[in-house]
């Protein structure tokens, strides 16, 4: 008897179903698996699935039965799994992107990778593993992209990366990795991205860099570093992009910057540098300099003379009291410069004629008293100068002239005194009504005009304020700095009552006489007390002889030697 014909079909729709079926909370598309929120792995995956994308589960294990053959990708993120076992991975070779991320994993086993050799990215990130094993990647020799960043690693095996040839990628970030060895990116020529920032490494060794000969960025920042070696970057002369804020580097070797031409990136801010010499940065193609928050005191000729390229400097945040005349000599380019925030009290007059294509000037926040005659000639881009909270308490008809090239110009918080000198900056702020908000431009004295916008003040209010009136408080006295905090003023004293002469001298020969009769009964007094002590002090000294000489008259019982006394 022949099977009806439907039976084959029946056979062959459950045979699809069970390749093709997709299970409970996950979402299949084509070969794609997508699950979300599980308990479990679910069981059985379709035979056809490649890749695989896990989230947010509550799965604690990896095991073999779990996986497929046909697997080339496989990701789980944000979920609780705890443990992978030995030989999950032996039966899909074709892997070639694995990442665990957002896990509670503590440790691998070592052989857990040997037959991934197709393996191209692995991604270990957001983990909690404590020790990097060599053997993990012993056999991964087409690996391209390596990611261990924000684990608990505190060191890394010298020989670790040294099979992966290919590696153009690597991160380790956000460890605690506090050393490295010279030669543990030996031969990892392909490299172009290695991020080390977030660690604790104090020094990296000179020579640890030197096969990295395709190296286009390296994130050094949030270390504890604080010197670097005049020849660690050598050897990478395509270096683009390198980030040190955030260390503690006191200082930067003369020349450390010359052999890397294409240097467009650099972030030094957040460090301790005290000095910046003329020959620390060589001819680059850098564009933006970050110097922010450090200690510089100083910026001397021509200290960026090489950064022809150089569109922002930000030396804001330092202890800078004094900028060289030539200090920017060679920034051609230059579009901004801030050096808001320092100790600066006066600008030389050339400082910035060498920066024709200068838009913007931070200058606030320093304790600048008076502004040099011509100090923006030949500035015909400036589009904002900013000279709030200064110690300005006016403005000569020249330095306001000067200020005219400017689009904006920012005034407010500073010391202005409203007296006759005043008029020239009132009569400027009529004339450019646009330049600044004049409603922010304020007296500061005398107290009788404290408060009163500077742009309406009539003449009959101005009038020559004395030395012996009330002192303008400069800004040092009136605000807080960041490096400097405000002397402390001592209170006013009370006023003193002037007394007639004669009634002062009887005043005086009064206060004689009493000293005198006073310094008699002291006298009497102190005599009397000592011949009273006296004989107090001899009676005991009597009493006790007299004593001892009873107690010996009893022969030797109870003597006791001097030792036992003591």
């Amino acid at each position: 008897m022949e099977l009806p014909t439907t039976l084959p079909v029946l056979l062959l729709l459950m045979a699809l179903s069970v390749v093709w079926a997709c299970p409970d909370g996950c979402q299949c598309r084509g070969s794609t698996v997508q699950c979300v929120g599980l308990s479990n792995f679910p069981m059985p995956l379709p035979s056809s699935a490649t890749k695989l994308y896990f989230s947010k589960c509550s799965f604690n294990s990896l095991e073999p039965e779990h996986m497929t053959n046909s697997l080339d990708l496989l990701l789980i993120k944000e979920s609780l799994l705890r443990e992978v076992r030995p030989g999950t991975f032996n039966s899909t070779p074709h892997i070639g992107s694995l990442t665990l991320t957002g896990t509670q994993l503590q440790d691998l086993p070592e052989a857990l990778l040997k037959n991934l050799q197709k393996l191209e990215a692995l991604t270990l990130s957001i983990n909690n593993l404590l020790v990097l094993r060599p053997q993990w990647f012993s056999l991964l020799t087409e690996l391209r992209r390596l990611d261990l960043s924000r684990n608990l690693f505190t060191a890394v095996p010298v020989e670790t990366f040294h099979p992966l040839k290919q590696l153009s990628y690597l991160s380790l970030s956000g460890n605690k990795v506090s050393q490295l060895s010279r030669e543990t990116f030996k031969g990892l020529s392909q490299i172009i991205t290695l991020r080390l920032n977030r660690n604790m490494l104090q020094e990296l060794q000179v020579g640890t860099l030197d096969d990295l000969v395709n190296l286009g960025e390296l994130s050094l920042q949030d270390n504890q570093i604080t010197h670097l070696h005049r020849d660690l970057f050598s050897k990478t002369p395509k270096l683009q992009k390198l980030f040190l804020s955030n260390n503690k580097i006191t200082s930067l070797p003369e020349g450390i910057f010359l052999n890397v031409p294409n240097l467009s990136q650099i972030s030094l801010y957040e460090n301790q540098l005290e000095t910046l010499g003329p020959r620390v940065f060589g001819p680059t193609a850098l564009k933006e300099l970050w110097l922010y928050d450090n200690k510089l005191s100083r910026v001397e000729n021509d200290t960026f003379r090489n950064l022809t390229q150089l569109r922002l400097l930000v030396l804001s945040r330092n202890r800078i009291s004094y900028v060289s005349t030539s200090a920017f000599r060679g920034l051609e380019q230059l579009g901004e410069v801030s050096l808001h925030t320092n100790l600066i009290t006066t600008l030389q007059a050339g400082t910035f004629q060498v920066l024709p294509r200068l838009v913007n000037i931070s200058l606030e926040n320093n304790f600048i008293k008076s502004l040099p005659r011509g100090f923006l000639q030949g500035l015909t881009h400036l589009g904002q100068i900013d000279l709030r909270n200064n110690s300005l308490p006016n403005l000569p008809q020249e330095s306001l002239d000067a200020l005219t090239a400017s689009e904006e110009v920012l005034l407010q918080q500073n010391p202005w005194r409203c007296d006759k000198d005043i008029l020239p900056l009132r009569d400027w702020l009529k004339l450019h009504p646009s330049k600044t908000n004049q409603s922010l431009v304020v007296c500061d004295a005398p107290s009788s005009l404290n408060g009163e916008m500077i742009a309406l003040l009539a003449d009959e209010n101005l009038v020559s304020l004395s030395s012996t009136q009330e002192p303008v408080l400069t800004s040092t006295e009136k605000r807080r700095r960041p490096h400097t905090p405000p002397a402390k003023r001592s209170p006013p004293s009370p006023a003193v009552k002037t007394t007639p002469t004669s009634e002062y001298e009887k005043v005086t020969r009064s206060g004689q006489g009493n000293t005198g009769s006073i310094s008699r009964d002291i006298s009497i007094t102190l005599i009397v007390i000592a011949v009273v002590c006296t004989v107090i002090i001899s009676t005991v000294i009597i009493s006790c002889i007299c004593w001892r000489r009873n107690k010996s008259g009893t022969g030797n019982i109870g003597r006791r030697s001097t030792n036992s006394v003591l």
